[in-house]
């Protein structure tokens, strides 16, 4: 059992938290959230050793026990493979399938570990960390860095962790379903509530109502005695004055439960555009984009989704025109207006300060321009700091108050909630359910692609629309006996296609649970063949989607 009693932290003069105090049982599953600065890192830290605190006690933890994943990597073998197997006793097999799982390839098995991106080399810390099957593996934003199907099979990994499991996460769809406790950092303090994420969100709204309503219960009682002893201080009811002034000396007195509001993210109402938003027709890039189709229709929220390193985010780039495709053809529909967040800010001067930024771009006032950022929790000296000097989270917020101020009529944006707590992303969540423009979003942020995505399309190793539902502006009747011929064979293909994934996904929970290497290596060939074979099928749908925009036509 893992116990802390009234650990408190300061840094300097500044608190960071104070009285935390809580229980872990063996093998217990935990989430740690909070708004950014609430001290969830440091608290992993603390709990790893790397890290005093000044005052309480902790126990149950012992170094030998713990697997943290590193944030600063240091590797040294010749190349990734080699690297697992710096860990003792792991075996070959076990290494591949952890790394397969985590999304590299069989030819960067063989690539040195320190030549991998910043991303990747997280990655690998967090591979080692899960070979190394420590009894308490302590991950700190363990899925900031991997694409969805990473972060699937890391939610599969970690349910069935024989160990106990503690993480910091904004990740929403792995909270809800990877944690049967929530420890809440918040006002200095932290609270453990059972359950996952949507029931932690219940029992917070209960917590709060209740103190909140005991706060102003006690603050209706200290006001009727202050009162009394005001009004009788001197008379024949002095003594009783004097017996109430000794009750509120030794009143316990509660503190008010912060606020649950957040600042709400209102998009503005925007301008009619044509029904093609956008057409995309037959895309070659480099050797990144290969031969890729689209078309997105007015009021559609579309998710664009793939492995790290398929293009995504240079898709978007070309759309923008940023860059040039080496062949294809964009259309944009007429009177559709861009606005675009990327994933590194580029649009942001970050020489400027958030006010001289929105002053620049927009001509705002300062007034004007400090009323737009606070709509978004950004405040005081952080609107007078360069951009370059504040956090990735401050960074986004300013990009979004642009891309308000833009009255853009079609968002494309990638990796909107990088950097941001759960309230901001509930709030951006909640300002895209309720626009009525056009969006194209690239996000990892799985939850939001739940609520937010009326369809999704994967670039990458299958050029394809996932769940595809057919847009509103397609209902048209058939005229002709060409076009119930399509409708039909779009149908099989459909139902292939479905037949065909469920078939992939048993064969990814068979890969999970192999353990023998002769097994896994047949697996993997499984695995490859039916990817192939969905390629060809979605190559199919296209044609035929295509066809009947040509008979409808």
């Amino acid at each position: 059992m893992i116990q802390l009693e009234n650990v408190t932290k300061y840094y300097g003069e500044r608190l960071i938290f104070r009285d935390v105090t809580f229980k872990i049982v063996d093998g217990e599953k935990v989430g740690i959230v909070g708004k950014n600065g609430a001290g969830k890192s440091t608290l992993l830290k603390i709990m790893t050793g790397l890290e005093t605190f000044d005052a309480g006690t902790i126990g149950g933890l012992r170094a030998e026990d713990i697997g943290f994943v590193e944030q600063t990597p240091n590797f040294t073998a010749a190349n990734l493979l080699d690297e697992m197997l710096t860990v003792k006793g792991v075996e070959k097999f076990m290494a591949r399938k952890i790394l397969y799982g985590l999304g590299f390839t069989e030819a960067e098995l063989e690539k040195n570990p320190n030549h991998f991106s910043g991303g990747e080399s997280a990655k690998i810390s967090l591979a080692k960390a899960l070979l190394n099957e420590p009894r308490i593996l302590i991950l700190d934003e363990p899925t900031n860095h991997l694409d969805i199907y990473s972060i699937e099979f890391l939610e599969e990994f970690v349910k069935n962790y024989r160990g106990t499991v503690i993480v910091v996460t904004h990740d929403r769809h792995f909270l809800q379903h990877c944690v049967e406790k929530i420890l809440d950092m918040e006002n200095f303090r932290a609270t453990l509530y059972p359950g996952n994420y949507e029931k932690f969100l219940q029992l917070k709204r209960a917590r709060h109502e209740a103190q909140l309503k005991a706060y102003e219960k006690q603050q209706i009682e200290i006001a009727k005695l202050e009162e009394f002893v005001r009004r009788n201080k001197a008379g024949v009811k002095a003594k009783q004055a004097r017996g109430r002034q000794t009750l509120l000396d030794r009143m316990q007195r509660l503190e008010k439960p912060p606020s649950t509001e957040t600042a709400s993210i209102k998009l503005n109402d925007v301008a009619e555009s044509a029904n093609r938003v956008l057409i995309l027709e037959k895309i070659f890039f480099k050797d990144i984009i290969k031969d890729f189709s689209a078309e997105i229709f007015k009021g559609e929220k579309v998710g664009l989704i793939g492995r790290n390193g398929v293009g995504k985010s240079t898709l978007l780039k070309i759309i923008i025109g940023e860059l040039k495709a080496d062949s294809g053809e964009i259309k944009i529909g007429n009177r559709v207006k861009i606005g675009y967040l990327s994933q590194g800010h580029e649009e942001l001067n970050e020489n400027r300060t958030p006010l001289e930024e929105l002053n620049y771009e927009f001509g705002l006032t300062e007034g004007q321009a400090r009323s737009e950022l606070a709509r978004l929790n950004l405040f005081a000296q952080v609107v007078e700091k360069p951009i370059k000097d504040l956090s990735g989270g401050e960074k986004t917020r300013v990009a979004l108050t642009k891309l308000i101020l833009t009255g853009a009529n079609f968002l494309i944006l990638d990796e909107p909630t990088n950097h941001l707590d759960l309230p901001a992303r509930e709030a951006i969540e909640a300002a895209l359910q309720d626009f009525d423009g056009t969006i194209l979003i690239v996000t990892h942020d799985r939850y939001l692609l739940d609520k937010v995505t009326t369809r999704t399309i994967e670039l990458g190793i299958r050029n394809e629309e996932l769940g595809i539902k057919k847009p509103k502006t397609q209902n048209l009747k058939p005229k002709t006996q060409n076009l119930k011929a399509n409708e039909q064979a779009i149908d099989k293909v459909e139902a292939q296609l479905k037949m065909a994934e469920m078939e992939l996904k048993m064969i990814e929970h068979e890969i999970n649970a192999a353990a023998e290497p002769k097994k896994l290596s047949e697996l993997a060939a499984m695995h490859e063949a039916k990817l192939k074979e969905i390629d060809e099928l979605y190559l199919r749908f296209d044609e035929l989607y295509l066809r009947r925009e040509e008979l409808q036509c």
